[in-house]
């Protein structure tokens, strides 16, 4: 696999490192985090690679393949710290505390994830939030032009503000989309309907056998269960006994699952070499 891209110059020694946990620090200095190499990631990638390419292709695949490797919820439920920029590792760790089959964690975290998929299949790439959108996406270069992935939808709660309508727009620019990608039917074609391959896409469910394919669709926690403080127990890992992402690691249920531990506030780890560019919410 490639080595880490970022869109902006490498980090110098006269960057400034922000405080953790602000916006500017997802977009400056969270980039340092990134490993094209990372051992969970490189499965996912090496299975989008068997189904295409083509890089515009690759990134619809990343966009969606995120949604459903990484289940949405907020901060303050996964982590007990609202606004709470995880990195991967921090992440998985929390995944496996609560024997949970997929990752959670909002925008940002999805952005996080997105950049590791990027970054092993060698697509330059950076890290993106925007104050009047409350939102973090990330951006991907291909043949010059860069997409918007991850990014909301032009219906979305956060852009039907009274605020974003008024002025908000005015600051934001339009989101750019890879052309459509087919690639569950690519999956298939290019695959042979390979279940190791649609199970570590996040296109099938863990259960999935040869003969009994069941697809997968990515999960919003805040939706299903709204209520109570922590993120809720994955009543689908009744009966499952190893995780969706790493896909096959064994899942070990916590005496106390849904206690998030207490987030490492003062630093976030340095794994790896590529950097890219007022706190927000960041759904």
């Amino acid at each position: 696999m490639a080595a880490a891209f970022g869109l902006q110059p490498a980090k110098s020694a006269e960057t400034h490192v922000y405080p953790r946990h602000t916006r500017e620090h997802f977009r400056h200095n969270m980039a340092a985090s990134v490993r094209a190499n990372h051992p969970a990631i490189l499965p996912v990638a090496n299975a989008i690679q068997s189904v295409t390419n083509d890089p515009l292709k690759q990134l619809v695949m990343v966009n969606d393949i995120t949604h459903l490797l990484v289940d949405y919820d907020d901060d303050l439920r996964v982590y007990g710290v609202d606004e709470y920029h995880a990195t991967l590792d921090e992440m998985i760790a929390r995944r496996r505390q609560s024997g949970w089959l997929y990752l959670r964690d909002d925008c940002d975290g999805r952005a996080v994830f997105a950049a590791h998929l990027l970054a092993a299949l060698g697509i330059p790439w950076r890290l993106e939030a925007s104050y009047w959108k409350e939102h973090a996406w990330v951006v991907a270069r291909v043949n010059g032009r860069d997409y918007d992935l991850l990014d909301l939808r032009k219906d979305s709660a956060e852009t039907n503000r009274l605020a974003y309508k008024l002025v908000g727009h005015l600051f934001v620019r339009d989101s750019v989309r890879p052309p459509p990608f087919a690639w569950r039917r690519a999956w298939a074609a290019r695959t042979g309907h390979d279940l190791t391959t649609g199970i570590t896409l996040g296109l099938l469910t863990v259960d999935s056998t040869k003969n009994s394919e069941h697809e997968r669709f990515a999960m919003d926690w805040t939706s299903r269960s709204p209520s109570g403080q922590l993120s809720p127990v994955d009543d689908r890992a009744i009966g499952v006994t190893v995780a969706g992402f790493p896909y096959g690691e064994p899942l070990h249920v916590a005496a106390i699952a849904n206690v998030p531990a207490a987030p490492r506030q003062a630093q976030s780890p340095a794994l790896g070499v590529s950097t890219n560019s007022s706190n927000t919410s960041t759904r």
